[in-house]
């Protein structure tokens, strides 16, 4: 074990571009310069860049020793190709600062872009370079640019009143695997031991997400304007499409897609999970029921229709049941600067 106050700047980079250099990821043509000069040099084919950026700080967003450091890897850098694929998009180019802490081990560090290896290996993009800087608090910060060759992207701003609101796999996952970890429960075992494999895709869906690329991709070719990523929660993401789309919506929440198990083993807090919860980085689009279809027919995810646009009115989005009973809700989801 040797830790980040035994070596060099020089001597860790060395270290992590290894990691890098060991990967099986595809060289771009497109990345005429990576690391090892003062600047990447990019030479992009496509008619339309997108640039996003996103960070992850110990104990704000992650639990050093709640989660594996290939899977923090993984994660952080699957938030912001979820970005990418809200936009219609895919990753060609990744950029990595991070801050770590002197007693940090070198391992970890070499885990983590383990991490970043995996994802890049599995979606594609390359990592071009970045910064390592000394911080009291270890964080990860990341610039993905992707691109499309399609005359326009995917945005919040285009949906229209009249559109249904449908969104791809299922919801509330992660949330229920940051409750199993933050809030354990020893009873949730009682009785049922086989339990624990039942809380195993929760756990899967927390620590390892899956950036939906591909369906970003046939959902801009399917000819929808509308879409984004659920990051911050259902609610809190819908309501960011009414705002720049100047529009309201009906949500029911019987049809918001729910793993098996979420709803019997959750019971009291399984609404509230999938309406506020977060990080489940599946996408949440709009648009008329024929081109709904056609994506339903053309990509391998499950695809539900869960709402309506409509016009814009005092109340922004409005939760139903299967009888059309109102449904009161917080309107949480994540939010930096508030508790959650």
């Amino acid at each position: 074990m040797t830790l980040v106050s035994e070596i060099s700047e020089f001597e860790l980079i060395s270290r992590l571009e290894k990691v890098l250099n060991s990967s099986s990821t595809v060289a771009d043509a497109q990345i005429k310069l990576g690391i090892g000069d003062d600047a990447a040099v990019l030479t992009p084919q496509s008619k339309n860049q997108e640039i996003s950026s996103d960070a992850l700080v110990e104990n704000v967003h992650f639990i050093y020793d709640q989660i594996s450091m290939h899977n923090l890897g993984w994660k952080a850098l699957a938030s912001n190709y979820s970005d990418i694929a809200a936009m219609g998009c895919e990753p060609l180019a990744v950029s990595i600062t991070l801050g770590v802490k002197k007693n940090q081990k070198i391992e970890d560090l070499e885990n983590i872009y383990g991490g970043f290896c995996a994802i890049t290996s599995t979606y594609g993009g390359s990592i071009i370079g970045g910064d390592i800087v000394k911080s009291k608090e270890f964080f990860i910060s990341i610039s993905v640019i992707g691109q499309n060759n399609q005359t326009s992207t995917l945005m919040r701003s285009k949906a229209i009143p009249g559109d249904l609101i449908a969104v791809s796999g299922e919801i509330g996952s992660s949330s229920a695997g940051l409750r199993l970890i933050s809030d354990f429960d020893t009873s949730l075992y009682e009785n049922e031991p086989d339990k624990s494999s039942k809380f195993l895709p929760f756990l899967t869906s927390h620590f390892k997400p899956e950036p939906q690329i591909e369906l970003g991709k046939i959902i801009l070719d399917c000819g929808i304007k509308t879409c984004t990523d659920i990051s911050d929660g259902l609610i809190r993401d819908l309501s960011n499409i009414c705002d720049s789309s100047k529009v309201s919506a009906i949500v029911n929440i019987d049809q918001i897609p729910t793993a098996t198990n979420l709803k019997p083993l959750f019971p009291n807090d399984w609404d509230q999970f999938c309406l506020s919860g977060g990080e489940d980085y599946q996408l949440l689009f709009t648009g008329t029921l024929n081109k709904v279809k056609q994506i339903q027919k053309q990509s391998t995810s499950k695809i539900t229709v869960i709402g309506e646009i409509t016009k814009a009115s005092d109340t922004k989005i409005s939760i139903v049941d299967n009888s059309n009973n109102q449904i009161k809700y917080e309107n949480k989801g994540w939010d930096h600067f508030k508790e959650s």
